[in-house]
């Protein structure tokens, strides 16, 4: 995203253009509409649109709307060349209890849930990976062979890497400058200039670099 000493865009490379233009492809040539995401899960749930893009947390869920209208299938994220790798997001888990029996308490309950039961209660309630290798090796191994569709996730693992966070002050000003020029594709307004509009984003982020 940006290069080795924080203080300059790369994200203007080779791979930035391949990204930006597969995204207005989505929109010119596929007809992507713009929906949030509960209406985005909803009209794919309805049969409205045919493929949707979204966490793993999603699954169980959108398996349930679904139902039986038709069969849902899942697969690996497309286009994952032999080196790449797919950044992904986290959850963690802060005990703030003052009292020394809240806190043994508390850490009871994040030693469960982060262990192999209580990542497999997850894993089958949402469609998150467990981050327990022995969740999916043997509390889920049956569980994976009941819902392929579930086992996708645990596929994709070895292509799984850190997601990258811009820091400093300006770290979450420049996410929503990103996602504002992303949006403009999206929404149909410059879905035919992402050239353009990957130049301007470049720009502006740099206006906003963490390190100078």
């Amino acid at each position: 995203m940006l290069n080795a000493d924080e203080s300059k865009v790369a994200f203007n490379s080779d791979a930035g253009k391949f990204a930006i233009n597969m995204s207005a492809s989505l929109v010119t040539e596929g007809g992507m509409p713009n929906l949030a995401q509960p209406d985005a899960r909803s009209a794919f749930a309805a049969g409205k649109t045919g493929i949707h893009f979204t966490s793993t947390s999603d699954l169980t869920k959108i398996t349930q709307m679904i139902g039986s209208k038709f069969e849902l299938k899942t697969q690996v994220y497309p286009s994952v060349l032999p080196n790449g790798k797919l950044p992904v997001g986290g959850n963690l888990v802060v005990i703030v209890a003052k009292t020394p029996e809240k806190q043994s308490a508390s850490w009871a309950f994040v030693k469960f849930a982060t262990g192999p039961e209580g990542a497999a209660i997850m894993a089958k309630t949402t469609g998150y990976i467990p981050p327990n290798k022995i969740a999916n090796d043997v509390y889920l191994k049956d569980f994976y062979v009941q819902n392929p569709n579930h086992f996708t996730a645990v596929k994709q693992l070895p292509y799984l890497t850190g997601w990258y966070a811009f820091l400093g002050e300006n770290g979450l000003k420049i996410t929503d400058v990103i996602n504002d020029h992303l949006q403009s594709i999206v929404s149909g307004t410059r879905a035919k200039e992402p050239q353009k509009v990957l130049d301007d984003m470049t720009a502006s982020v740099q206006k906003l670099p963490p390190r100078q």
